[in-house]
C-alpha cells in the first residue's frame, strides 16, 4: 500500500508541473502502471480474490512495455534503438493479455510465465542503461548512469528474490522500498532536466524522510498530550506526510496559479506574457528586432504607458537610445551627469523602482533650512534620474558586471508594488536580453574579420588589375600635345588625366583601408594635435566661410598614439563637417579629460568635432561607419570607415550622435595610461594659441 501511494504521489506530482514533453507522460504511465500492480497485489493479499490477483497480473503484463518506452525515450533522443524490442513486448504482452482472460489465466504455471515475463522486460531496460552508458564520452554522465543501473538491478532483483520460495521473502518489502526510492530519483530527473548525482538524490531524500519524520513525531505528541492514544500507527503518519510533502510543491504551485487567475488575473498575464516574453528573445540575435519585441510587448500587449531601451556607448561613458514606445525620453544619458543612479545600479544591479526611493523620501522628512541627509539626496537624484528617462521602473541589462543596457518602464496605471516574482521574471527578460546582446557583439566582431579577410584578398588583386591600366591610360593622355588636338580636345584629356588621379585616390583609400594597420605609438597632446589639425584645414583655403572655434581644456595628460593618423582622422572629420554645412557654417572642437574614477577603470581624452549643419538622419547614421556606404556624389564611402578602424587599433572609439536640423558631432575617445587614481601627467611643452586665419578662432570651455 506504501508503494501504491508513493507512486501515485510521484506520477502526481510530475503532472501538477504541467510540462508535457512525451518523455513526462510515458514515466506517468509507467508510475501508473506500478500504482495499479501496487495495489492490486496488496488488495490480493489482504482479500485473496482472484480479481485482484487478475488485475495484479493485467498490470505486471503491460509493465515491460510502459518501462521500455519510458526509458528508451528518457535515455535518447531519438528511441529508434528500442522498436525491435517494442515491438517483441508488444506481441507478447498482447498473447499475455489474451491468455489472462481465459480460464488458464488464474493458473500458477500461467502466473509463473508471466512474472518469468515481467522480470525479463525489467532486466532488458537495465540493458538499455548500460547500452546507452556505454554511448556516453562524459565520465560523469558515465557515473550517473552507473549509479541508475545499480539501483535499478538492485531493485528488480530484491523483488524476484523475495517472490521466490524459501528464507528470503523478506526481501520483496526491501525491493518495492527500493523501487519507490527508484522511482522518486526519476520523477526528480524529469523536472531537473538532467540525472542527479547521488549526493544530491540522497540529500533530497534525506530531508523529505527528516521532515516527515518530525510532522508524524509532532502529530504523535499532540495526541497522546490530548490524553487520547493515536488511531494510527507513527509509521502510517510518517508514510502520509511523506506522500504530502512529495506533492506539496508542485501543488502549491497549481493552486497559487489557479488562485492568481481567479482573483488576480491582470498580475498572472502579467508573470505569464513576461516569462513568454523571455522565451521568445532567445531566438533573436538581431538588436533591432529584439528591441522592437520588447517594447511592443510592453506597451501593447501588457498596456504600459511607455517603455524604452538604451544600450551602452563604447567606453561607457554613456547610453544611447536604440527605441522607445509612449513619452519620448532623451537620446542619451550621461553616466557622470547621473552618477547617483549609476552607482546606484553598481552597487545593487537589480531593478530599480521609484517606489522605493520615493518611500524614502515619505520617511524622511526634511524640515525647513535643515540640510537633507545623504540617502536623502541620493533617493531624490536616483528618482530625477528616472524621471529624465521617463521611466519608473529600470531593469539594468548586465552582463559579467557590465551595465549593457537598460530597460525603462513607465507604468502609470497606480497599482500596487511590484511582487518578488514580477520583478524575478521582470529580471529574467534583462538577462536574456543581455545575452543576445552579448551575441549580437561576438557576431558583428566575426563578420567584421571576415569581410576584412575578404576586402584584403580582394586589394591585392585590384592594385594590379586597376592601378596598371590607369597608369598607363594617364601617362597616353599626358604624351599627347594639347595645343595639336585643339581646345576642346586638350579639355577632354585634362578630364581624363583628373579622373584617373580620382580613381587612383579611390584605389589607394581601398588599399589603405583593407591592408593591416601598423602604428607606430608616441606620447601625444591631444590639444596639440587639434591645432595642428585645425592649421592644415585652414590652409587649404577652401573653407574660407568655415568658422572652426577650439575649446581646449588644459593640463590634458598625453596618449599614446600616432599623431599622422589621428590628423587624417580629424582631418576627414572635419572635411565632412564643412561638405554637410555647405561650405558656411561652424564647427566647435572640445578636448576634455575624463580621469579614472571607482566606476570608469581607465580614462580617457575626447575630442569632440560639432557642426551645425543639417545634422544626419537616423537611416543614415546607423550606416555611416560601413566601408563603400556613401550620402555624396562622387563619395567613396571609405573615408569614416577609415577613420573608425584607425581610432579603434589605437585602443579606443569613434560614435556619432546627431539630431535632424541640429547638426552631428563624432567624438574621438582615447583611453589615457594607467595612472593611480587622482594622479595626472601634464604635457610637455605649451601650446600657440594662435588663430588659423581671420575666420576662425579660440575659445576657453
Amino acid at each position: 500500500m506504501l508503494a501504491a501511494f508513493v507512486s501515485a504521489a510521484v506520477a502526481l506530482s510530475v503532472l501538477l508541473r504541467g510540462r508535457k514533453p512525451l518523455v513526462n507522460r510515458l514515466f506517468v504511465a509507467f508510475a501508473a502502471n506500478l500504482f495499479v500492480h501496487f495495489l492490486a497485489s496488496f488488495l490480493h493479499r489482504f482479500s485473496s480474490s482472484d480479481v485482484w490477483l487478475r488485475v495484479d497480473m493485467f498490470a505486471a503484463t503491460l509493465l515491460p512495455v510502459t518501462s521500455l518506452l519510458f526509458f528508451g525515450h528518457f535515455l535518447w533522443k531519438d528511441a529508434e534503438v528500442i522498436k525491435p524490442y517494442l515491438r517483441l513486448l508488444l506481441v507478447l504482452s498482447s498473447l499475455g493479455l489474451v491468455v489472462l482472460f481465459t480460464p488458464l489465466g488464474a493458473q500458477p504455471a500461467t502466473v509463473a510465465v508471466m512474472v518469468g515475463y515481467v522480470f525479463v522486460g525489467l532486466y532488458l531496460c537495465a540493458w538499455m542503461v548500460h547500452m546507452r552508458r556505454e554511448e556516453m564520452t562524459s565520465q560523469r554522465e558515465k557515473t550517473r548512469l552507473r549509479i541508475l543501473q545499480v539501483v535499478m538491478l538492485v531493485a528488480v532483483t530484491f523483488v524476484l528474490l523475495g517472490m521466490l520460495p524459501g528464507p528470503l521473502g523478506f526481501l520483496r518489502t526491501w525491493g518495492d522500498l527500493v523501487s519507490l526510492f527508484f522511482l522518486y530519483f526519476l520523477g526528480q530527473s524529469l523536472l531537473k532536466y538532467r540525472l542527479l548525482d547521488i549526493q544530491e538524490l540522497l540529500g533530497r531524500g534525506l530531508v523529505l524522510i527528516a521532515i516527515a519524520l518530525i510532522l508524524a513525531i509532532v502529530f504523535g505528541l499532540l495526541v497522546l498530550l490530548a490524553g487520547a492514544s493515536p488511531a494510527v500507527s507513527l509509521f502510517h503518519t510518517f508514510v502520509a506526510s511523506f506522500i504530502i510533502l512529495i506533492l506539496f510543491e508542485p501543488l502549491r504551485d497549481k493552486v497559487e496559479g489557479s488562485a492568481g487567475l481567479l482573483l488576480f488575473r491582470e498580475r498572472f498575464e502579467l508573470k505569464r506574457k513576461l516569462e513568454q516574453l523571455r522565451r521568445d528573445i532567445a531566438n533573436i540575435i538581431d538588436l533591432d528586432e529584439m528591441t522592437r519585441f520588447m517594447l511592443d510587448t510592453l506597451y501593447e500587449d501588457l498596456r504600459f504607458n511607455g517603455a524604452s531601451i538604451y544600450l551602452q556607448e563604447e567606453g561607457g561613458t554613456g547610453y544611447l537610445r536604440r527605441d522607445f514606445r509612449g513619452p519620448q525620453p532623451p537620446e542619451r544619458i550621461d553616466v557622470n551627469a547621473h552618477r547617483a543612479f549609476f552607482e546606484q545600479l553598481g552597487e545593487t544591479p537589480t531593478v530599480v523602482l521609484a517606489e522605493t526611493f520615493e518611500r524614502v523620501l515619505a520617511e524622511q522628512d526634511v524640515l525647513p533650512g535643515v540640510e537633507p541627509s545623504a540617502a536623502v539626496k541620493h533617493a531624490g537624484q536616483v528618482l530625477a534620474t528616472l524621471s529624465h528617462l521617463r521611466a519608473g521602473i529600470c531593469v539594468p541589462l548586465v552582463s559579467q558586471g557590465n551595465i549593457l543596457g537598460l530597460w525603462n518602464i513607465l507604468d502609470e496605471t497606480g497599482t500596487a508594488s511590484y511582487s518578488t516574482e514580477e520583478i524575478a521574471r521582470l529580471m529574467a527578460v534583462g538577462e536574456q536580453a543581455a545575452i543576445n546582446i552579448e551575441n549580437s557583439k561576438m557576431f558583428e566582431r566575426i563578420r567584421e574579420r571576415d569581410r576584412l579577410a575578404v576586402l584584403g584578398e580582394m586589394a591585392a588583386g585590384l592594385a594590379h588589375e586597376i592601378r596598371n591600366p590607369l597608369g598607363a591610360i594617364k601617362g597616353a593622355a599626358q604624351y599627347l600635345d594639347p595645343a595639336a588636338a585643339g581646345s576642346e580636345a586638350a579639355e577632354f584629356l585634362h578630364i581624363i588625366i583628373e579622373e584617373s588621379d580620382r580613381l587612383n585616390g579611390v584605389v589607394n583609400q581601398f588599399l589603405d583601408y583593407a591592408r593591416p594597420l601598423k602604428l607606430q605609438l608616441e606620447q601625444v597632446d591631444a590639444n596639440r594635435l587639434v591645432e595642428h589639425a585645425g592649421k592644415l584645414f585652414a590652409a587649404s583655403g577652401q573653407h574660407q566661410d568655415i568658422e572652426v572655434s577650439l575649446q581646449l581644456v588644459d593640463d590634458l595628460p598625453p596618449v599614446p598614439a600616432n599623431p599622422q593618423q589621428l590628423t587624417q582622422v580629424l582631418l576627414n572629420l572635419l572635411s565632412n563637417a564643412a561638405e554637410a554645412m555647405a561650405g558656411k557654417g561652424r564647427i566647435v572642437i572640445k578636448t576634455r579629460h575624463l580621469p579614472a574614477t571607482e566606476y570608469r577603470r581607465q580614462g580617457t581624452i575626447e575630442i569632440e568635432v560639432t557642426d551645425n549643419g543639417p545634422g544626419i538622419p537616423p537611416e543614415v547614421r546607423q550606416n555611416i561607419f560601413i566601408p563603400f556606404f556613401t550620402t555624396k556624389e562622387g563619395g567613396t564611402g571609405l573615408g569614416l570607415a577609415i577613420s573608425q578602424r584607425i581610432v579603434e587599433h589605437h585602443g579606443g572609439w569613434l560614435r556619432v550622435r546627431s539630431a535632424p536640423r541640429a547638426g552631428a558631432s563624432f567624438t574621438i575617445t582615447l583611453p589615457t595610461p594607467a595612472l593611480e587614481r587622482g594622479q595626472q601627467t601634464s604635457p610637455t611643452g605649451k601650446r600657440d594659441d594662435l588663430p588659423f586665419s581671420t575666420s576662425h578662432s579660440t575659445e576657453k570651455p
